[in-house]
């Protein structure tokens, strides 16, 4: 399992993006993110979020490397 430590700032940034951002991708890392942060099982994200097992890590070590912004890029090459 992946640990985050999440600070306020990133919380509330996560908080208000997942339904605030304008394009959908981002406001679903969001959510995932936010689900994160509430303590849920990993299998338990995947299934509220409506996101694969793989895809999950994949969004959690964006964060890692470069927080909420690094969740906003969309990169569709």
């Amino acid at each position: 399992m992946i640990r985050i430590a999440f600070s306020e700032r990133d919380w509330k940034q996560m908080q208000r993006l997942r339904y605030a951002h304008p394009h959908l991708r981002v406001r679903r890392r969001m959510e995932v993110l936010w689900l994160k942060s509430q303590g849920l099982a990993h299998q338990e994200i995947c299934r509220l979020a409506g996101v694969s097992s793989n895809t999950l890590p994949q969004y959690l070590r964006l964060f890692q490397a470069g927080g909420i912004r690094k969740l906003m890029e969309l990169d569709f090459c």
